[in-house]
């Protein structure tokens, strides 16, 4: 690097580029020309500054006063605060657009598209995957978040939504709905203490809400008296309210001593000290009534002129609002004088009906009756009915949507419906697919399984239309322009094989080599003696869900008849549904002996409700009620599961759960080796037919933990969680036939990797090569490696990157290494964009530093 003086600039030559900085009153005419001099003129703050051969140049903006990490107000808000200030458009182009069509890996969910602002109907399990896949990058534009039932199905996906929206800058979040929100959102505050979450909750007793659109109105439901709905029971409503009366008294649970015992906290100031009593809500669900605003005419320009009004101002803006306008010569102009016919006011109805028990209130409710046909314009534009099919079905229920009339559309959004989601991740399995059918296979979509209960897509007669919903389907409301399909996607394959046709001949040459290296092995999955162990990896990102990559999950098949997993992030059991097919994801599910958390961070266990839940449901169809679910996991997550299955919805926590702390099982006491085992792991490990199960403190977030698992028959299996490079790990570890280690971040990014405690890949693998591991598999990558990890240099041994949907047993783990050339040249423009990305991140770095070094010299 050289380096020079002119006036008072210090000028650098380094690589093709002239870097100058300190740029106060100085002569750079007979270097750069007149024209530089008067751009630098209007910058006299400027810190730093580079040119390029062709004297073309980048201002680096002035350094501001905001705190690392502190994130500049979003303009969004900004617009949103504007509006409040001035007075916010009425009349915003409107459309409604269905998320979630109801399915078992997709729940309803109905989103509303009204100028800056989006509302969700319904935030359940991988809705910000959803919202991804529907080419929503910035979900800034949220804030209400409607629920019509406090169920898992629709409020799964709530927690990481308003992490994420708080991470973008979103001020608060909205939840309206049942009052049973303000417990569910105290609950969820324990698990996420760290964020700092500003949550607000307004029960429908609160009225209606105003929009920026028009106005809704929350009308609650409830069955029958005397009645329950499905998921409730006598059994599990009491054993809610004992559990939630006792909770401050009960016994310790495994894991748990005596002196650990807490009590569960609430936010609100302490008053005097009363048992705290549980107002259950079971059968109450909440539909919404939205009118959109009515729209005034357009102006009438020839009318304006016959009344004399000027034709410019802001009285015109007065009299589309309704406000009489008074000319110069005092005449008086009223709105209707000058406009053309105004747009009524439109009506459509989010609506939940989740059991015959709730036909009788829904059908005879005032509110509806208001928006059945003959009532002038409030006839209702659309309902959509959160509804099985035995409610749709029901005699009475549809003689009610008949009152409706044949100009209102009727939307079912239920599990009879087959709507495929994840097609970005259908294409990518498809094109991996070529590398191993075993390893990789075909995800099932519609074109592969067609559910037999699947409703038509349209039902009804002429008195009344009805039609199955499907995901991304859109209606536009204002301007009406009716039902467009264009955001459904398809699942083509042969579109797909045609892409990877497409690619440069490198790919092909390298793919035929793999072929013929393989030398067409069998796959091991057709041969129970070498079948098992198997993995199955559901997520391999991190932090949040994205189209190719969900977050962390890896189910391990011990056996044909025991399972567990490790971790279990948002959106699991979709993963597990659309991998094995409804005909086979319940006896996955009944395998499970063991969930394994390793820490408290959303990511690694927001799935976990609904595994639970399913599990409990498969466990009282085979009439196996007495079976205890076993859940490893840190303390904190004990109290919040407790808190949801007392004040949410029954997960039988106490009768179906045996819950065991990390630490009970830690291979260490007090940082030396345990002398004797953990009372807790027996009967863990005759579940598992496991000879040790050890879990190992690393350095991550406040009790995070690896596992060691030592089988009877002599395998060994050590996964890292979230973590840095772990000593203790290598110790415990030794000699492992698989290390499933995280690699968050690429080489270089030490200090991105320190400040989160994460590991880069290198890292990853000398953990497994000081572990003198057989096979090391990379996990959990940074959301910015969607398709493939950069590797600074190449990769070497027996070690293997994952993604989602691969299932592949230990015998089978040799193969990966060979997958690696073909992945390359499969990737190569996405390797490309990260060295050129990494090429510029360098460049700023090191611009960033020579402008401190030019601040030091002055």
């Amino acid at each position: 690097m050289y380096r020079t003086s002119i006036g008072k600039c210090l000028v650098f030559f380094s690589r093709p580029k002239y870097v100058v900085t300190q740029c106060n009153n100085f002569k750079l005419t007979q270097v750069f020309g007149d024209n530089f001099i008067e751009q630098i003129k209007l910058r006299q703050n400027l810190r730093c500054l580079y040119v390029t051969h062709n004297n073309s140049f980048k201002m680096a903006s002035p350094v501001s006063g905001k705190k690392k990490g502190e994130k500049p107000q979003l303009r969004v808000v900004r617009v949103r605060e504007k509006k409040t200030q001035y007075g916010s458009d009425k009349w915003p182009t409107v459309s409604l657009q269905i998320i979630g069509s109801g399915t078992k890996d997709s729940t309803a969910s109905v989103m509303i598209i009204a100028g800056t602002n989006r509302m969700i109907f319904n935030c359940g399990e991988g809705m910000q995957r959803l919202l991804l896949e529907n080419g929503i990058k910035s979900m800034s534009k949220f804030q209400h978040l409607f629920f019509t039932r406090l169920t898992w199905d629709n409020v799964g996906g709530t927690i990481g939504m308003a992490i994420g929206l708080k991470a973008m800058g979103v001020p608060k979040v909205c939840l309206h709905g049942s009052p049973q929100l303000e417990q569910f959102t105290q609950a969820f505050q324990r698990i996420v203490k760290h964020e700092n979450l500003y949550v607000e909750t307004r029960p429908y007793t609160d009225g209606d809400i105003d929009i920026e659109a028009g106005v809704i109105t929350p009308v609650p439901l409830f069955a029958s008296a005397g009645t329950k709905i499905e998921g409730t029971s006598d059994a599990a409503s009491s054993e809610s309210s004992s559990s939630s009366a006792s909770s401050d008294d009960s016994e310790p649970e495994m894991g748990q001593d005596a002196t650990d015992k807490r009590k569960v906290r609430s936010d609100k100031p302490s008053g005097p000290s009363k048992k705290r009593r549980r107002v259950a809500t079971p059968n109450l669900t909440v539909a919404y009534v939205c009118k959109l605003h009515s729209k005034p005419g357009k102006l009438l320009m020839n009318k304006i002129k016959e009344f004399g009004v000027r034709p410019h101002g802001p009285h015109l803006t007065d009299l589309k609002k309704g406000i009489p306008h008074t000319t110069e010569d005092g005449r008086v102009v009223k709105p209707e004088d000058v406009l053309g016919p105004s747009e009524p006011a439109i009506y459509f109805i989010v609506l939940e009906c989740p059991s015959e028990d709730h036909v009788e209130d829904v059908t005879t409710n005032e509110v509806f009756s208001r928006h059945h046909a003959g009532n002038d314009s409030d006839t209702a534009k659309i309902v959509f009915h959160i509804s099985p099919q035995e409610v749709i079905d029901n005699s009475s229920y549809q003689e009610w949507m008949k009152k409706f009339g044949p100009s209102t559309e009727h939307v079912v959004l239920n599990r009879s419906n087959h709507s495929p989601i994840h097609f970005g991740a259908h294409r990518l399995q498809t094109k991996l697919n070529l590398l191993h059918q075993g390893i990789f296979p075909q995800v099932l979509t519609a074109s592969t399984e067609k559910d037999k209960t699947c409703a038509p897509t349209d039902q009804g007669d002429d008195s009344f239309r009805l039609q199955q919903g499907e995901t991304f389907m859109l209606y536009h409301l204002r301007p009406d322009l009716g039902w467009t399909r264009e955001h459904v996607p398809s699942d083509n394959v042969k579109e797909y094989l045609k892409e990877v046709e497409e690619l440069p001949q490198e790919f092909h040459s390298s793919l035929e080599d793999l072929k013929n290296s393989l030398e067409i092995l069998p796959s091991s999955h057709g041969d129970i003696d070498n079948k098992y162990p198997e993995l199955l990896f559901t997520g391999t990102g991190s932090a949040v869900p994205m189209r190719d990559r969900n977050v962390t999950g890896i189910l391990l098949n011990v056996s044909e008849t025991q399972s567990l997993l490790l971790d279990c992030g948002d959106g699991t059991y979709g993963q597990l549904y659309r991998f094995y097919g409804s005909k086979h994801v319940d006896d996955v599910i009944a395998k499970l002996q063991c969930i394994f958390v390793s820490h408290i961070h959303l990511d690694h266990h927001s799935g976990l409700i609904q595994i639970v839940l399913e599990w409990n449901r498969i466990m009282d169809e085979r009439g196996e009620s007495d079976r205890k679910l076993i859940i490893v996991g840190p303390t904190s997550l004990k109290p919040w599961l407790a808190m949801y299955d007392a004040e949410c919805e029954p997960l039988r926590f106490r009768r179906s759960i045996k819950f065991i702390d990390l630490r009970a099982l830690s291979y260490f006491e007090n940082d030396v080796v345990r002398n004797s085992p953990s009372p807790h792991v027996k009967s863990l490990l005759e579940l598992l037919g496991l000879t040790q199960f050890d879990t190992v403190p690393v350095r991550h977030c406040f009790n995070s933990h690896a596992v060691v698992l030592t089988h009877r028959s002599g395998w060994k299996l050590a996964y890292s969680g979230d973590c840095m490079p772990s000593h203790k790990l290598v110790q415990v570890g030794q000699n492992a036939d698989v290390l499933i280690h995280e690699a968050t971040l690429e080489d270089g990014m030490n200090e991105e990797a320190f400040e989160k405690r994460h590991s880069m890949i290198s890292e990853a693998i000398d953990v497994g090569n000081r572990m003198n591991a057989k096979f090391t598999l990379l996990t959990h990558f940074s959301q910015r490696y969607m398709r493939i990890p950069y590797f600074k240099s190449e990769v070497k041994g027996q070690v293997g990157i994952t993604y989602d949907n691969m299932r592949v047993s230990f015998s089978e783990l040799p193969i990966l290494p060979k997958f690696l050339p073909v992945l390359n040249h499969f990737f190569a423009d996405k390797i490309s964009d990260m060295m050129k990305q990494r090429h510029k991140k360098e460049e700023r770095e090191y611009l960033e530093n020579l402008a401190k070094l030019a601040e030091k010299s002055s």
